[in-house]
């Protein structure tokens, strides 16, 4: 499937793509590349969802926790 960028709903600075992926019994994974600004900061993965679009939400939950790690990190 192609990728969604979700760089709407990411503070200023982020972005993030994500591919979804259907398996034979249905239930979606999705792939996502987490980056601030030019520097790749994580892939995350999410496993096992009903829907596309819980993937998505669940991705979106994922990298919006990472992105407060990371921000809570910065001097």
């Amino acid at each position: 499937m192609p990728a969604v960028l979700m760089d709407s709903d990411l503070p200023e600075g982020w972005s993030c793509s994500v591919e979804l992926e259907i398996s034979l019994d249905g239930a979606y994974t999705a792939r996502a590349e987490l980056r601030h600004e030019i520097t790749r900061c994580c892939v995350l993965l999410v496993t096992q969802q009903p829907t596309r679009e819980a993937a998505i939400e669940c991705m979106k939950s994922r990298a919006s926790r990472f992105i407060e790690e990371w921000n809570a990190r910065s001097p």
